[in-house]
C-alpha cells in the first residue's frame, strides 16, 4: 500500500495541474446562424471560414464580419479546413466532403465518406497535417479518429475511449487540439499517439469550432450562441 499510494498522489496532482479554466479576453456575435466550425483562410490568413448546420460556408474578417458566403440547401455543414488553397467542407448527415476553391467558393469535386453511425453522430471536425500528409477527421460517438491520405481514402480509424465526445479538431504548433462540446474542453493531444498532454475547461454554451490565429489566439465558435470567442491559452 505503501507503494501505491505515492503513485496515486502523482496522478490527481498531473490531473488538476492540466484541468484550467480558460477566460475569453474577446468575443463577438455572428451573423451565421448555428456555426459549427472554422479555420484560417490561406489567401488571407486575417480572415476565416466557418461553416453552419445550414449548410452555408462563410468568410468574415478576424472580427467576424461576414465578407462572403454561400448557401446551400439540404446540407449540414460541420467541419472545415484548408489543403492546397482549396476548401474542404464536410456534411455529417449526407457524409460528403465539398472541395472548393478559394477565390470564389466553386465546388470542384465531392466525395462520399462511407460510416455506418446514426445520421447526426458522424464527421464534426477535418484537419490536414502537412508533414505527415494526412487528414484526420473526428467522430463525435463514439470519440473516433479517422485518419485519411490525400486522396481521402481511410488509412487508419481507432475509438479513444479517453474521450467521452468530439466536436472539432484543429492543428497548431506540431500538435492536435481536439474540442469536446458535452465537456467544455479543449485538449492538447499528441498527433502520433493522441495521448492527452493538456487540458483547459470552456465558458462557452456549445463550443462546435475551434482553430488558432497566427497570434497563437484560440478561435473557439458557438453553435447556439452564434458567436465567435478568443482565448489565451499558456505556450501552447
Amino acid at each position: 500500500m505503501k507503494k501505491i499510494v505515492p503513485i496515486v498522489f502523482v496522478f490527481v496532482l498531473c490531473s488538476l495541474k492540466t484541468s484550467q479554466s480558460l477566460k475569453s479576453w474577446y468575443h463577438h456575435s455572428l451573423n451565421i446562424s448555428e456555426p459549427s466550425d472554422i479555420c484560417l483562410s490561406a489567401r488571407d490568413p486575417s480572415h476565416y471560414y466557418i461553416v453552419s448546420n445550414r449548410g452555408c460556408l462563410a468568410e468574415t474578417d478576424s472580427t467576424g464580419k461576414v465578407i462572403r458566403k454561400t448557401q446551400y440547401d439540404g446540407s449540414d455543414y460541420e467541419a472545415v479546413c484548408v489543403k492546397d488553397n482549396m476548401i474542404y467542407a464536410l456534411d455529417e448527415s449526407l457524409r460528403r466532403l465539398d472541395i472548393m476553391t478559394e477565390s470564389d467558393f466553386k465546388i470542384k469535386k465531392s466525395l462520399f465518406l462511407n460510416y455506418s453511425g446514426s445520421r447526426n453522430k458522424g464527421f464534426e471536425g477535418l484537419v490536414y497535417i502537412p508533414g505527415q500528409k494526412k487528414f484526420v477527421a473526428v467522430i463525435e460517438k463514439p470519440a473516433t479518429i479517422v485518419e485519411m491520405n490525400d486522396q481521402m481514402q481511410v488509412t487508419n480509424q481507432l475509438q479513444l475511449k479517453q474521450f467521452h465526445e468530439l466536436s472539432s479538431v484543429t492543428y497548431y504548433n506540431n500538435f492536435l487540439w481536439l474540442l469536446s462540446d458535452e465537456d467544455h474542453e479543449v485538449l492538447k493531444v499528441n498527433p502520433d499517439d493522441y495521448s492527452i498532454l493538456g487540458r483547459w475547461k470552456l465558458p462557452v454554451i456549445n463550443p462546435e469550432g475551434i482553430c488558432f490565429d497566427n497570434d497563437g489566439n484560440l478561435l473557439i465558435v458557438s453553435d447556439d450562441m452564434s458567436e465567435l470567442f478568443k482565448f489565451k491559452i499558456p505556450n501552447p
